[in-house]
């Protein structure tokens, strides 16, 4: 593979982050993270082994700060986050410091941070592997590979054979698919730490806070439209499966009230909605592991039926998210 097909697979995943659709996600993501990055959490759904991918790690780091600019970009245009303004410094080519930890001898890296007026989190990679960091913002300058005195929030280990690098993440196989979750996993834990909602010294796990509950708590959105299609939500319903139902209150045993029958129907619309674009998320990551393969083999046929159907089921999802947004005018209309 050449330098230009990394492009194309680097331009490709990213079709599904610059188009109105991602924006619109992110928006609603963004919703719930205003409330409590606790609820925002989304768990990472991830393979069961590695998987190759032609993907250096410089690529990789620079496709990650992609999504972590939209999200610094769109999290700073609500006025009310006038205090907690963040700020996403880009990796800027490769660093070096000298280790004597065995012996001496110079090792390159290179990182970015996300931050806030007192906390960071930075992204370090070099020697096989990504780290990321919570740190103080009084440390950021100077901070580099090696600190005894922070231990990683997360670490994702590299292995490299033939040009092609696979990725772990606590054992499980990561991909290019997974990375806009991972990005607002990052995010959002830089959030949680500003607003005290996380220790500086937790580390990542695969599932999320709101996994531990049973009956997740969505008092923290009191307009239902807000959460419609959260990406937090898709992966719920996903969960757990399409028959799941949001209960509905009732008064006795009796028929639901009139009141009551509205909210059920939201409800209803919401799932369906929920159900839908969930799916479509996944025939969308499922055609781009099936680009990405192709890719591989430079099959330039099989490239463009991957992106044609991409491009259709794009379609379609903006068709519902254009339903949700009349929706949403039909809620607010009734109040």
């Amino acid at each position: 593979m050449t330098d230009t097909s990394e492009s194309d697979l680097r331009n490709m995943i990213l079709g599904n982050v610059k188009d109105r659709n991602a924006s619109e996600e992110t928006r609603q993501w963004l919703s719930v993270l205003d409330s409590s990055a606790l609820q925002a959490d989304q768990t990472l759904h991830l393979q069961a082994a590695p998987e190759a991918e032609n993907l250096t790690t410089s690529a990789y780091v620079d496709l990650l700060f992609d999504y972590l600019s939209r999200y610094v970009a769109e999290f700073n245009k609500n006025p009310i986050h006038e205090s907690l303004k963040v700020h996403c410094e880009r990796p800027k080519g490769e660093y070096e410091f000298k280790d004597f930890s065995r012996f001496s001898h110079n090792v390159k890296y290179f990182q970015g941070h996300v931050s806030t007026r007192e906390w960071a989190i930075v992204v370090q990679a070099y020697m096989g592997k990504i780290l990321v960091f919570v740190v103080p913002t009084d440390i950021l300058i100077g901070f580099r590979p090696g600190d005894p005195n922070r231990k990683p929030y997360m670490q994702i280990i590299e292995t490299t054979e033939a040009g092609h690098t696979s990725r772990s993440l606590l054992g499980r196989g990561l991909s290019s698919a997974n990375i806009g979750q991972l990005a607002k996993r990052i995010f959002g834990q830089v959030i949680k730490v500003a607003r005290k909602e996380a220790s500086d010294t937790e580390e990542f796990s695969i599932a999320t806070h709101v996994e531990e509950q049973i009956d997740p708590d969505r008092s923290y959105d009191a307009d239902e439209s807000k959460w419609l299609l959260s990406e937090a939500d898709f992966l719920e319903m996903r969960r757990g499966g399409a028959a799941a139902q949001v209960p509905v209150a009732q008064k006795g045993s009796g028929k639901p009230t009139i009141p009551e029958q509205f909210r059920q129907n939201s409800h209803q619309v919401a799932n369906l909605c929920m159900q839908v674009v969930g799916d479509v998320d996944k025939e969308l990551a499922f055609l781009e592991q099936v680009g990405i393969a192709a890719m591989k083999g430079d099959n330039m046929k099989e490239i463009n039926w991957a992106m044609k159907r991409s491009n259709v089921l794009k379609s379609l999802k903006e068709k519902i998210l254009d339903f949700a947004s009349d929706w949403d005018n039909c809620l607010n209309g009734e109040r």
